[in-house]
C-alpha cells in the first residue's frame, strides 16, 4: 500500500471501477486484522463476501413486524474513502480511511478517540457512531465502525411524533465530552444515519417494537476546543476548507472574515437540514418551522444554542395533542439527500 494523501486517495476512487483498483489489492492485508472486504458489483453497490447471515450487533435492527424480511443483498456507497466489510463471526460494518497520517485526518483521528470509543460511546446521549477499532497501515489510519442501517432521508417517518423524535438528539453537541467541546461545521442530513435495516416505518403498523437510534457520522473537519478554554476564544474563521472544497451551504458569518461562535454555525445548519423535511406540513406544525427558522436565522445572534433548541423542540412536542402526533407524514419523493446541496444555490450563496 503506496503512502497516499487523503486527497490523492479520494481522486483514485471516484468511480466504481476505480474503487475497486483502490481497495481490491489490499483485501489480504484487511483479511489479516480480521475483516473481509465486501465484493464490487456495478457502479457504487457492494455485495457481502458469503452468503452467511448477518450477526445480530445492537447498531442496525429492525422491529417485529419486518425482522423475518430478508436481508439487503447489497450496500450503496459513494465514498472511496468507505468500503464496507464483515467480520469472522459475521458482523457487518464499514471500512473508513479517516487520515494520511500526514496531511489530513489527525485532528478527526483525535476526535473519534475521545468521543466514540471507551465510557463516551456509552453515554446515551452521545449518538456518534461508535468506533469499534482502529487499523494502522504505513501512514494510513482506517476506522472500523458498524454498517448502520440508512441513510437518514430514505427512513421517512410513519407520523409526525416520529419525526420529532427523530429531530430531538441531534444537537447532542452542545454536551461536553471528555474534556472537548467539538465544532462539526458538516451537520447536513446525509450524515445521520438510522439504525433501521430497510430504512423505513410501516403506515400500517402503529406500534414500533424497537425504535430507531440516530448516528451522527464524519468528523473529518471537526474542531475541538478545551473545556477550560475562555468561551469568548472559541472562534473560528472561514470555511473549514477552501470554498471549492467545502461545498456546503454556509451560514452567513462563515462567508466573512471575521471571527465567528462555531457552535452557532452548527444550529444553522441543523435548523436548515429539518426545515427541508416537515416545511410542507408547516399548517399542521408552525411553531416547529417557527423554530427551525430560528435556528437558521441570518443573524447568529438571533439563534438559540443548541441545548435551547433541543428545550424548545421537547416543549413544543409535549404541548402538541395525540391527534397531531399520530397525524401522518406525506412522503417527499423528490427530497433526498442531495437536497443538502444544490450547486447553482451553493454559488449564490458563498463570495466570489
Amino acid at each position: 500500500m503506496d503512502p497516499l494523501s487523503m486527497a490523492a486517495w479520494r481522486k483514485s476512487g471516484n468511480s466504481g471501477v476505480g474503487r475497486a483498483e483502490l481497495w481490491s489489492p489490499h483485501r489480504q492485508f484487511f483479511q489479516s486484522r480480521g475483516y473481509t472486504l465486501w465484493i464490487v458489483g456495478r457502479e457504487y453497490n457492494h455485495e457481502p463476501p458469503n452468503d452467511n447471515p448477518r450477526a445480530p450487533d445492537g447498531f442496525s435492527y429492525e422491529n417485529e413486524f419486518s425482522a423475518d424480511m430478508p436481508e439487503p443483498r447489497c450496500v450503496s456507497i459513494g465514498s472511496p474513502m468507505h468500503f464496507p466489510a464483515r467480520t469472522t463471526d459475521n458482523r457487518d460494518v464499514v471500512i473508513v480511511l479517516l487520515s494520511d497520517g500526514m496531511i489530513v485526518g489527525e485532528n478527526c483521528v483525535d476526535v473519534l478517540r475521545k468521543i466514540a470509543t471507551g465510557k463516551n460511546a456509552g453515554i446515551d446521549r452521545n449518538h456518534t457512531l461508535p468506533l469499534l477499532d482502529e487499523i494502522h497501515y504505513e501512514n494510513l489510519v482506517f476506522g472500523v465502525f458498524p454498517l448502520v442501517g440508512s441513510s437518514f432521508i430514505p427512513a421517512w417517518f410513519s407520523n409526525i411524533a416520529h419525526a420529532l423524535e427523530s429531530m430531538t438528539p441531534k444537537s447532542w453537541r452542545a454536551s461536553h465530552f471528555c474534556m472537548i467541546i467539538l465544532w462539526c461545521t458538516d451537520l447536513f442530513l446525509s450524515n445521520f444515519l438510522s439504525s433501521r435495516r430497510h430504512g423505513r416505518w410501516d403506515p400500517e403498523q402503529k406500534q414500533d417494537f424497537l425504535r430507531p437510534r440516530y448516528y451522527i457520522i464524519d468528523f473529518e473537519w471537526a474542531v475541538q476546543f478545551s473545556s477550560d478554554s475562555d468561551p469568548a476564544s472559541r472562534t473560528v474563521t472561514g470555511p473549514p476548507l477552501p470554498w471549492d472544497i467545502y461545498r456546503r451551504p454556509p451560514p452567513p458569518e462563515m462567508q466573512s472574515e471575521l471571527p465567528y461562535c462555531p457552535f452557532k454555525a452548527d444550529v444553522w445548519q441543523v435548523g436548515k437540514s429539518f426545515m427541508g423535511c416537515i416545511l410542507h406540513i408547516e399548517h399542521v406544525v408552525p411553531d416547529v418551522l417557527k423554530l427551525f427558522r430560528q435556528m437558521s436565522a441570518d443573524s447568529a445572534e438571533d439563534r438559540p444554542s443548541a441545548r435551547e433548541a433541543v428545550t424548545q423542540l421537547n416543549k413544543i412536542r409535549n404541548e402538541l395533542s395525540t391527534e397531531i402526533l399520530q397525524a401522518c407524514i406525506e412522503e417527499l419523493d423528490d427530497y433526498d439527500v442531495s437536497d443538502d446541496f444544490r450547486e447553482h444555490e451553493f454559488f449564490d450563496l458563498v463570495p466570489s
